[in-house]
């Protein structure tokens, strides 16, 4: 049984995506025995690094034009080289070892992360950031943490995300409600296309477990707070990372990406 971690690093003028994934890469290793990993990116951000088992550069670019590097997440399921694959976004940490969520997750054919958490590690549903997914009434699955294993179910999402993406501007105006996104957002695109599938959301598995913690001010209900992470002070010590009081116990999607955690 082939498993392990896939995602995009498409470097665009504002942030180098193969920075960030050296870093993610890197975590994963530390923390995990079953630590295979795999970026798939473009001709211009291909690189090569030892935390890094395989890379694979893209023939073709469907967002080469773009300014937001989205349009290529539905390939996800023909790039893969494992059976079973978790996919992330690069703009994560990993805090702690989950090998053990292999023998929960190849039971399935897809499992997404359904909901987030904030740093306080407390589940949030709603946020101003979901306002167009709660008016579509499309389920609250985020790509940034997902299991796929090759199946045909699995396939078939995959396929029907590749549809939704490559119609976007149709499917944006005619199948959504208040749509501004110009390019095909990967969490949109998923979740329209498991609501395709299977609008009655019975077969959607949401473990308590699989989940992250989500950086954004709303998630960590700090909009009124000047400076989040002046706030929360995000540092390490050893290899345990820190938000306040709160040690991070599951992976981090920092979303900013210039954030500065600090050594203590």
């Amino acid at each position: 049984m082939s498993k392990g971690f896939l995602w995009f690093a498409q470097n665009n003028s504002n942030t180098d995506y193969v920075e960030l994934s050296i870093k993610l890469a890197e975590s994963i290793k530390k923390h995990n025995t079953h630590n295979k990993i795999c970026v798939i990116t473009d001709e211009n951000s291909k690189f090569q690094n030892k935390a890094v088992d395989i890379v694979k550069v893209l023939k073709q670019d469907d967002s080469e034009q773009h300014d937001i590097k989205w349009a290529n997440e539905h390939k996800a399921f023909t790039h893969t080289p494992f059976t079973h694959t978790i996919k992330l976004e690069s703009d994560m940490l990993w805090t702690t070892n989950t090998d053990w969520w292999w023998y929960h997750l190849w039971q399935h054919d897809l499992v997404f992360s359904v909901d987030c958490r904030n740093y306080k590690d407390h589940i949030v549903k709603n946020t101003p950031y979901r306002n167009l997914f709660v008016r579509n009434c499309l389920p609250n699955i985020y790509n940034g943490l997902m299991y796929f294993r090759k199946s045909t179910l699995a396939q078939r999402f995959f396929n029907t995300a590749e549809t939704i993406t490559k119609n976007w501007q149709d499917v944006r105006s005619k199948m959504l409600i208040n749509c501004h996104d110009q390019f095909p957002s990967t969490d949109v695109v998923f979740a329209l296309a498991y609501r395709i599938m299977e609008p009655t959301n019975k077969g959607l598995i949401d473990y308590e477990w699989f989940k992250f913690l989500h950086h954004k001010p709303a998630v960590n209900d700090l909009t009124k707070v000047k400076d989040q992470n002046n706030y929360l002070y995000p540092n390490k010590s050893g290899d345990a990372i820190f938000l306040g009081d709160k040690r991070v116990s599951r992976p981090w999607h920092y979303h900013e990406k210039d954030i500065d955690v600090r050594n203590t």
